[in-house]
This record gives C-alpha cells, sequence and structure tokens, in this order.
C-alpha cells in the first residue's frame, strides 16, 4: 500500500515558525507564550524536533485499552435505605463503582440495608469515612463478612477503603496498614485498602508540579514505611491508588495524569519493580464548580476527556448543582453519568491505548512537568533524609 505521507514535503519547525510570524504581522511569537508556574514556558505549537524523549513505554506498560470505571457519590447518613435508593437508580444508569461517603459508622444491619439489590461480583464499591472516629479495620472487617455471606470468592470482590493513615491520622496505624494489604495479598487481590490522598495538594495548574512532587513524597513514603514491614512494593503498589483532582485546564490535566504515570514507574524502579501501572482515581476539584448548573455541565465535558486521555483507571463526575449545596437530583446525577456514556459509547475514547500519545504538544508538556516534578521530589526527598 502507498504511504500517502510519501507525497507531502516534510516541513521543519523554523519553516512552520516563519508562517507564523508572518501570520501575526509584527507581533512578537512570544506573545503567545503561556507559563505554568516559575519553571515551565508553554510554546503555541511543538514540532517533531521538540520531542527529544520516548515517553510511550512506561505509559503502555500493562495496559489493554483505555477503559475506565464510571463512578458515582452515593451520600450516606443515618438513614441507609435511601442512600440504597440512590445507589440502585445509579446501578440501573451505568454506574460501575460507587463511592459510599459515610457520615456515620456503619454496623452490620445499615451495611446490608445499604447494599440490598446489590449483585456484588458486578460492581466496584469504594467508600470513605467522613467522621472523626475513622474505624478502617471494622469497615474492612464487615465488608469482608459481607462478600462471604453473598458467596463471593476473594477473587470476586471488588472494594476499595479510602485509608490514608499518613493524612488521617496523628500516630499513623502502619502496621494496621500492612496487616490489610497483607491480607489483600492472600485472600482478596483486587481489594485496595490504601489511598494516597492528593486531592489535598491541589491549588490550580500553575501548581502542578508542586502537586505532583507532593503525591510521589506520599506515595514514595507510603513504600518506605510498609516495606519495613516486609512487604514487597510490587505488592503494596497492586492494593493502592492515588486520588487525584481534576480542574479545567484540559492539556494541563491531560499532562498531568500521563506525567504522575511516568514519575511512579520512576518510583517503583528504585525497588525494582518494573513494568506496573499505579491504579488512578480521577475527583472533580472543588474550585472547578461555579454556581451556574449549566456552565458546570458544559464544562464537565472537557474535565472528563482530560482525566480520560490522561488515562484514568476511575472518574467521579461532579453533578453540576454540587457548588448551590442543594442535595443532588435525579437529573443532575443522571446527566454526569451519561457524560461519562458519552465517552465511552460514542466517542470510544475507551479503546485507544494513550490517546495523548503522538501529540507534540501532550508530549512535550507531559515531559517538562514530569522532570520539573522528579526534581522537586528529590529536593523533598533530600530535605526529609536531612531532618
Amino acid at each position: 500500500m502507498k504511504n500517502l505521507l510519501e507525497e507531502f514535503p516534510a516541513v521543519d519547525k523554523a519553516t512552520w515558525v516563519a508562517k507564523v510570524e508572518k501570520d501575526l504581522k509584527g507581533k512578537p511569537l512570544e506573545d503567545l507564550f503561556w507559563h505554568l508556574g516559575e519553571d515551565i514556558t508553554v510554546a503555541p505549537f511543538y514540532h517533531p524536533e521538540d520531542i527529544d524523549h520516548q515517553t510511550t513505554a512506561p505509559l503502555l506498560a500493562g495496559r489493554r485499552g483505555n477503559d475506565w470505571e464510571i463512578g458515582e457519590y452515593i451520600n450516606v447518613y443515618k438513614d441507609a435505605k435511601q442512600a440504597n435508593t440512590a445507589l440502585l437508580e445509579g446501578l440501573k444508569g451505568g454506574v460501575q463503582a460507587p463511592l459510599f461517603r459515610l457520615f456515620q459508622p456503619l454496623d452490620r444491619t445499615r451495611l446490608h440495608q445499604l447494599l440490598d439489590g446489590v449483585a456484588p461480583e458486578m460492581v466496584t464499591l469504594n467508600f470513605s469515612e467522613h467522621y472523626s472516629d475513622k474505624q478502617p479495620a471494622r469497615l474492612m472487617e464487615l465488608l469482608q463478612s459481607w462478600y462471604q455471606e453473598k458467596g463471593v470468592t476473594g477473587a470476586q470482590a471488588n472494594f476499595t477503603i479510602d485509608f490514608d493513615p499518613i493524612l488521617d491520622f496523628a500516630e499513623p496505624p502502619v502496621d494496621t496498614l500492612s496487616a490489610f494489604i497483607q491480607s489483600c495479598a492472600d485472600q482478596w487481590p483486587n481489594v485496595r485498602p490504601l489511598q494516597v490522598n492528593a486531592k489535598t495538594f491541589h491549588s490550580g495548574p500553575e501548581q502542578v508540579v508542586e502537586e505532583l512532587a507532593l503525591t510521589m513524597a506520599k506515595g514514595a513514603e507510603y513504600l518506605a514505611r510498609l516495606t519495613e514491614t516486609g512487604l514487597n512494593a510490587e505488592i503494596i503498589n497492586q492494593h493502592l491508588q492515588f486520588g487525584i483532582a481534576v480542574s479545567k485546564s484540559y492539556f494541563v490535566e491531560i499532562a498531568k495524569f500521563r506525567a504522575l504515570r511516568l514519575l511512579w514507574s520512576n518510583i517503583l524502579k528504585g525497588y525494582g519493580v518494573k513494568g506496573k501501572q499505579p491504579f488512578v482515581v480521577a475527583h472533580f476539584a472543588q474550585e472547578s464548580q461555579d454556581e451556574n448548573p449549566n456552565s458546570n455541565m458544559i464544562r464537565a465535558s472537557t474535565q472528563a476527556m482530560s482525566a480520560v486521555i490522561g488515562g484514568v483507571d476511575r472518574l467521579y463526575v461532579l453533578p453540576s448543582n454540587r457548588a448551590q449545596k442543594e442535595p443532588d437530583t435525579p437529573f443532575s446525577r443522571r446527566v454526569a453519568r451519561n457524560l461519562q456514556h458519552l465517552l465511552k459509547m460514542e466517542s470510544h475514547l475507551d479503546r485507544v491505548i494513550d490517546p495523548g500519545a503522538g501529540s507534540y504538544y501532550i508530549e512535550k508538556l507531559t515531559r517538562e512537568i514530569a522532570d520539573r516534578a522528579w526534581a522537586k521530589f528529590q529536593q523533598l526527598d533530600q530535605e526529609r533524609a536531612f531532618d
């Protein structure tokens, strides 16, 4: 078959720049540059001459596609049956990974009320505790008992707990976390009891380097502490997930998620682990929402695309009325779900491994962010070593 590209002459970067400068009619090309924090200058376009690194291998390792789980928040207050109604509505609408935001501790009765009608082998259940007296060990025990009562074997169970002891406890119970992970390694291979919650590090696109450096520092701290208990890094990686905020800066967010994979791959190599991916969960940043639900619905499409093109494994799209501090409605939840269905069923973004690969702009921005975040992480690591 004839290569159609051979009919077109190659165009070097200097030729492109000359054309752009001509069209600008005397306006300096530098006026189109923009700055991402103090260290990164982003040009208006990039050329193959700007790409001097191969970035695809760590991003593709172990991936067969770009599928992700469709998530939805379920607030659980005193009435677990009310939360169950919202849950079943979401599952019927295509939710694959509900996140239960618990505002009171669960007991066996309330857990069974909450999960009534759920086919456990068909869904990933996710739990976060939003009260002062967090009891992740008790929650873990309840969930394991529920799966066993349902006749679901360990390999069929999929659930996560937002347990981030460095963030949540004055004296982090690392031994408890280590026991969780060892239990999962022995019997629950698809369960993730540890979340590196990095949402608190997010403060806008200008601080993306610091956000990623702090995220890596936190993940590396868990690897260091948990390997000291006898666990190996590959097992730890298998049972953790990263919780990352996604904001409104389309290309920066794509590059951020891709850079995260490069950075974590680098850290795992230090422990002798190669070819393993982080499990990345994306949540809409709170500051990305405003008082106009219609604006939020429109903006949500590009936010979700940033996360998906960046290669996340699970995505939570906020209902458009969340910023109004009023209860979610069936309509606002449905629109949030259907956005993800459109990205899968009509745009087919789940079928292409690393959709951003080969884009000179995205590849260059990914590398710039990753390089500077790695340097910042090394600086933080050195400062910690001398504390």
